[in-house]
């Protein structure tokens, strides 16, 4: 077992798959991009549409046929490119080409973004990347790459499945957060099987803002919902929220995300009251919220991210779709901390997001101590844990 590989750096092959969302894309990608800074080859295995908003630069990007999920209830794997079942020829022909992938680049550390906490419609292939890793004479560091908040709510028998595959497959559980805002078995049950693993990155951000750039607009409500299908009610509710501020009656911006079906953006646009803009993205959108008095948006990883790295006041609405419990204790968490004002989907109104948003202008912009610097401080830790596995 060799502790670097040929050019004195690990090389790295890394699984990326999304499903339904993307948020999780931005935080893998930019953990890869602190790994190659730090001088490792890394190589993604990319199971997903691609996504030109992703800069990979600096990276080796091999592409799987991409598949998803039909819905966010997440039964049935479909391909990307037309909806259809990939049958099982189709399971067959990408678990293949993910194991030329770990054959032809030789990996010292593979990494899987999420599994075995996720991505269980993924098993078909991953099982036997796991296999193949666990065969080779030399075999690499097997790493998982998990955010801080997980699903609650798992039945027993997908409880002891993820404990299991801990315990055969992996070396290492790279926690994307801070263990002073949350710790991994808060929301992972059973998680002290595997404690001994686990290692904290900090939470994976984007870097700080420049704030002597000016912003494209400068709102002094910044209204978004992600994806943009799962924000249309957000995006109803805000037309006829602004009107009814008592402290910000105008000047509010609605960025609904590309994927707005049309239909709901022409019917925001045609009631769109004076003052405010609609538009479906917003280029510096960081640079934006950062000058915003106000940001309206889900809990997602990311976006949460965003916000502390701003030190934006905001209003969350975390997603509770299906048996989503992640979005709802992140929000949970930023409110108790007095730093968000918090409004469910059940809850949504003008009238109550009119409410939240005058209470979130309230609230004090005064720092958080939480460690934001996971793109960076995550490479360094893998290559002593690596250095440690290669002598062992």
């Amino acid at each position: 077992m060799s502790a670097t590989s040929r050019d004195g750096a690990p090389t790295i092959l890394f699984y990326v798959q999304h499903l339904l969302g993307i948020g999780h894309v931005f935080r893998a990608i930019r953990v890869a991009r602190g790994l190659a800074a730090a001088g490792c080859r890394v190589h993604i295995a990319w199971g997903g549409a691609r996504l030109p908003a992703v800069d990979v630069s600096g990276l080796e990007v091999h592409y799987l046929e991409p598949v998803r999920v039909s819905d966010e209830h997440f039964q049935t794997l479909v391909r990307t490119s037309d909806g259809s079942e990939l049958g099982e020829a189709g399971l067959n022909a990408r678990r293949d080409h993910l194991l030329a992938i770990f054959a032809q680049t030789r990996p010292d550390i593979l990494i899987t973004e999420a599994y075995p906490f996720g991505r269980r419609h993924m098993r078909f292939e991953l099982i036997p990347l796991m296999e193949a890793a666990h065969a080779r004479a030399d075999r690499p560091m097997v790493v998982t790459s998990i955010r801080d908040i997980m699903q609650e709510n798992r039945s027993d028998k997908r409880v002891r499945e993820t404990l299991d595959a801990v315990t055969r497959w992996f070396d290492l559980v790279l926690v994307h957060g801070d263990p002073g805002l949350i710790r991994i078995e808060e929301t992972v049950e059973g998680a002290h099987e595997f404690l001994d693993k686990v290692r904290y990155t900090g939470l994976v951000t984007p870097e700080p803002v420049d704030r002597s750039l000016e912003p494209s607009i400068r709102p002094d409500v910044l209204v978004s919902s992600g994806g943009g299908a799962l924000g249309i009610a957000l995006m109803h509710a805000a037309v006829d929220a602004m009107v009814l501020s008592a402290k910000m009656p105008t000047n509010w911006c609605l960025t609904t995300g590309p994927d707005l079906p049309q239909v709901h953006y022409d019917a925001i646009t045609a009631r769109r009251p004076e003052g405010m803009t609609i538009t479906r993205f917003v280029d510096d959108i960081s640079v934006v919220m950062a000058n915003a008095k106000v940001s309206v948006s889900r809990a997602g990883y990311n976006t949460v991210g965003d916000l502390l790295r701003a030190r934006t006041r905001a209003v969350l609405l975390p997603f509770t779709g299906g048996r989503e419990t992640e979005q709802l204790r992140r929000a949970q968490i930023m409110s108790e901390r007095g730093v968000v004002s918090m409004l469910l989907d059940d809850d949504l109104t003008p009238q109550s997001l009119a409410a939240a948003i005058d209470r979130a202008v309230t609230l004090p912009r005064a720092p958080i101590d939480i460690d934001l610097a996971g793109a960076s401080k995550t490479a360094p830790i893998l290559i002593e844990e690596f250095e440690r596995f290669g002598r062992g």
